[in-house]
């Protein structure tokens, strides 16, 4: 082996042009996998840090749709018109997460999704109207448990009021939302402001006017939806259609109320007063219409209080949240409850989705590059054997095999690839290091996303540099296998004979 590699080295010391070019190739293909991957590490470390530390927690419950896989988002169904699930079986599933090891805080939540109007207000003067996109009206509500959603979640700074507290209704906020808002509406909002708001889900849409509660922005910028809001529970239930009724009383005019102080069932029903069941019992509908008109007697429907979507916690250490999920599964299906554990990704949902999309892109464009490098590699290669036919023909003449000819190819592709990607593999991480180092700022959304948070942060890691330095290595001996196999074809002969 040590004849072979010396023979190697000294091969592409003597064939320098051809070996410059196969080393430029394997060396830049090694520098885009490390850059490359740096931004793949870089996206899913931020989505994963946004939504773990400010979102989901460690663990995700949610329930189950046959429309599709439900995320914080809602469910992605083909029509986009399907209604997120609530978690059934709800004190069962809190005593099973309660009896989890590993398992240290939980909470409670729903979303939704509204948009800011002004209801039947003229438009303010100017050009306001105008200037204001749509989209920038959205809003992407959360309905938090108050009692211990911040106490699992400290990811906000509150610029003024307070945050939503237990039965408080209200919303709050961002102050890039503020700013917006206020422009739209022609005048400076504050804390104690009204907003009305038109929440929109698969029933149908609703109008509710809530109270500013609270301006908040995020202490990390990540991959995260800019229209973000957090809103009382209470509201966010009926404005979903997550109700039995609403949670408020009924208002009728006099002459709609008349009907049920009247002391005569006949002028109601113009007929019999009394109505036999299958029981033989009868009923005195007297006696039901002058109990209905004592207003103490009036009781509204409610919002379910126990109507939740998700349940999003934290386990005593990060790792140990695979294992937690597993057994919550175990549980919930042993019991028969048609709930489901996941991690951060499920509840990322599209923003999860998109690591993959890049990794999936990055992937495809990494197999052309190879291919690519491959063909031109080989091309070299082939010219290389060429010119080294009488070299090839007197080894074999003089007693050298198949298998050291090959052997020694193998050893020149193999070295010459490994120099190169550790070279290229190098440069890479320098410039993932010079690009951190530049403190770019993400203009956009798609941005925000690639880069894993409000800066560019490429994450090149040791593993990145093997991995690059590996494939480079495979990429290069696939390449030598065709010429060698046009060598060992040739008979010495014939080959001492070539010039």
């Amino acid at each position: 082996m040590p004849v072979i590699l010396r023979m190697a080295f000294r091969n592409i010391r003597e064939h320098r042009s051809k070996s410059l070019i196969i080393g430029l190739l394997l060396a830049l293909g090694a520098m885009i996998l490390v850059v490359g991957t740096a931004f793949i590490n870089a996206s899913e470390a931020g989505i994963r840090a946004t939504f773990s530390d400010v979102y989901t927690g460690d663990i995700f419950v949610s329930g189950i749709s046959s429309e599709g896989p439900v995320s914080l988002f809602g469910v992605s169904s083909p029509g986009g018109l399907a209604q997120t699930p609530i978690i059934p079986s709800y004190d069962k599933v809190q005593a099973i997460l309660k009896s989890t090891p590993h398992l240290t805080q939980t909470s409670s939540l729903a979303t939704g999704f509204a948009q800011l109007t002004r209801g039947d207000a003229p438009p303010p003067s100017g050009n306001a109207k105008n200037n204001v996109q749509p989209q920038d009206r959205f809003l992407f509500l959360f309905g938090v448990d108050a009692s211990s959603y911040w106490k699992l979640f400290n990811a906000i700074d509150m610029i003024s009021g307070q945050m939503l507290q237990p039965g408080q209704q209200g919303i709050m906020i961002s102050e890039g939302q503020l700013s917006k808002f206020s422009f739209w509406l022609g005048k400076q909002l504050a804390v104690g402001d009204s907003l009305l708001i038109q929440g929109f889900s698969a029933i149908g849409f609703s109008l509710r006017e809530l109270p500013i509660v609270g301006i908040f922005k995020l202490k990390e910028q990540g991959a995260s939806p800019e229209q973000l809001a957090y809103i009382d529970i209470e509201t966010l239930r009926v404005m979903s259609g997550m109700t039995v009724g609403a949670n408020e009383p009924i208002k009728l005019k006099p002459e709609e109320t008349n009907m049920l102080s009247t002391s005569d069932a006949n002028s109601l029903f113009g007929g019999d007063v009394v109505v036999t069941a299958e029981t033989s019992k009868t009923i005195d509908v007297n006696a039901i219409a002058a109990d209905i008109s004592k207003p103490d007697n009036v009781n509204p429907l409610k919002a379910d209080d126990g109507a939740w979507q998700f349940i999003v916690g934290k386990t005593d250490a990060p790792s140990n949240a695979p294992r937690v999920i597993a057994s919550l599964n175990q549980s919930f299906a042993k019991e028969g409850i048609p709930v489901v554990a996941g991690n951060w990704q499920k509840a990322a949902g599209p923003y999860g989705q998109s690591v993959d999309v890049v990794r999936i892109v990055f992937a495809a464009a990494i197999i052309i590059l190879s291919i690519v490098a491959i063909i031109i590699i080989m091309n070299t290669f082939v010219i290389s054997v060429i010119e080294r036919t009488s070299e090839i023909g007197t080894m074999r003449a003089i007693g050298a095999g198949k298998g050291f000819v090959r052997s020694m190819f193998a050893a020149e592709a193999v070295v010459l690839s490994a120099v190169s990607a550790l070279f290229g593999a190098l440069i890479g991480v320098a410039i993932t290091i010079t690009l951190r180092a530049m403190h770019i700022e993400a203009t956009n959304q798609f941005f925000l996303i690639l880069f894993g948070g409000k800066y560019m942060n490429p994450i090149a890691s040791m593993g990145n540099v093997l991995q690059a330095i590996l494939i480079m290595v495979v990429v290069g001996f696939i390449a030598h296998l065709y010429p060698v196999s046009l060598a060992l074809k040739i008979q010495p002969v014939r080959a001492m004979q070539e010039e």
